[in-house]
């Protein structure tokens, strides 16, 4: 679940989302129910909380019955870890593990849902563009593009694909963020992709070759792929692009923050180099039919993000991050890259910290372009993401 903090009609709130699906709609927990969810720790009783809460408000007496109803209401919204939740996850778990496809999640809400207003949309992204910005390339082994919502990041995006629209790949690797992947570094799927465009499938051989790795560093399971839009988004742009008759290797990349202080670059991290040569392998005998794209976010800030005040008073000094940040892309430097995020301790919040550190291993000799770069702020919570756009290309 995602849980932030926001204001709503003035007053202190919590927003929860649920990447599951349990939870069709957002929900906003305000006033006295917010000190009521803070009660609720697993150890404490009804009873317990029953006697707090009439403590609380200096002895006004509040019945058991009441704090029963408000947990079976909380419950029915699978807002508690209890058997409901997850009894119903777990079939959740089963239902999408044994599916064949992975069905477009984000179609009819992100994006629209038929393939004719689907294309009319995306060609619209293009049409916006500057002809004098949408420089094309045929030399370039991987892109940098955003995972943020396609209306936010429209100018990006498309500053992202103008730069490979006159590619042919045969074969897309794509390195999203997996933001509910975790203990673990990397999660694939055989699952052909399915979206409004079409059905792009997949390179099962390599998918079944990488997935051989242990569970500390490839998933066990698929199922951190079933919501996750950092591919999806990726997906309708390059089937936009170039149809569907290419296959994909999609790769979600789990957290390093907890690999930050020990390690000077991914490649360093057990196990990881050995994962990352199998696909350099497959990169080194496909040569120009093989793309990679990272589906990436760089920071986020304000108080949604665990900060104590606004973006705003952080918006310089982010943006001088993000420079450096692609600066080292662009020159080939996976350590300088892992070293800019060390010095702060990942206080910015870079979502595609893993994925970028992942893509620089297998290009360490490379060139980067930088496309585009825009920051969104959300008026609402006073937070901002920022993402980019970059071109890697070999060295000359």
């Amino acid at each position: 679940m995602e849980i932030y903090a926001t204001s709503y009609q003035g007053q202190r709130a919590l927003v929860v989302k649920d990447a599951l699906g349990l939870i069709e709609n957002p929900v906003v927990l305000q006033g006295p129910i917010l000190d009521f969810v803070g009660l609720i720790d697993g150890k404490r009783t009804p009873r317990d909380i029953q006697l707090e809460i009439i403590r609380q408000q200096d002895g006004v007496f509040v019945g058991v019955d009441y704090i029963q109803t408000l947990l079976s209401e909380l419950d029915s919204l699978f807002l508690l870890d209890s058997d409901h939740y997850r009894n119903s996850k777990h079939k959740i778990f089963n239902e999408y593990t044994q599916l064949p496809v992975r069905p477009a999640v984000l179609a009819g809400h992100a994006y629209p849902d038929s393939k004719e207003s689907l294309e009319k949309y995306l060609e619209s992204f293009f049409a916006a563009l500057p002809s004098s910005a949408a420089r094309s390339d045929t030399d370039i082994s991987a892109l940098i593009a955003p995972h943020i919502d396609l209306r936010v990041g429209k100018k990006v995006y498309t500053q992202a694909y103008s730069a490979v629209k006159e590619m042919s790949p045969k074969t897309v690797v794509l390195l999203g963020t997996g933001h509910s992947l975790q203990n673990s570094y990397f999660s694939l799927t055989e699952k052909d992709f399915e979206t409004p465009l079409g059905l792009v499938r997949t390179e099962k051989r390599l998918v079944q070759e990488l997935n051989a790795f242990d569970e500390k560093i490839v998933a066990a399971h698929d199922f951190d792929h079933r919501q996750e839009h950092s591919i999806e988004f990726q997906l309708v742009f390059l089937q936009h692009l170039f149809g569907s008759d290419f296959s994909i290797v999609p790769v979600l990349c789990g957290a390093l923050n907890r690999e930050l202080a020990a390690y000077s670059r991914a490649s360093e991290i057990p196990g990881v180099t050995g994962f990352l040569n199998i696909l350099k392998k497959f990169l080194e005998e496909k040569g120009q039919d093989v793309l990679v794209v990272a589906g990436v976010d760089f920071s986020h800030i304000g108080p949604k993000f665990g900060h104590s005040y606004r973006a705003s008073r952080l918006m310089s000094e982010t943006k001088d991050f993000d420079a450096r940040l692609i600066d080292a892309i662009c020159h080939g430097d996976p350590a300088g890259f892992w070293t800019e995020i060390q010095k702060v301790e990942n206080r910015y919040n870079v979502c595609g910290f893993s994925s970028i550190a992942f893509l620089l291993e297998l290009f360490p000799r490379a060139i980067g372009r930088q496309l585009g770069y825009d920051i969104w702020e959300e008026e609402a919570t006073q937070s901002a993401v920022s993402f980019a756009a970059v071109a890697i290309s070999p060295k000359n």
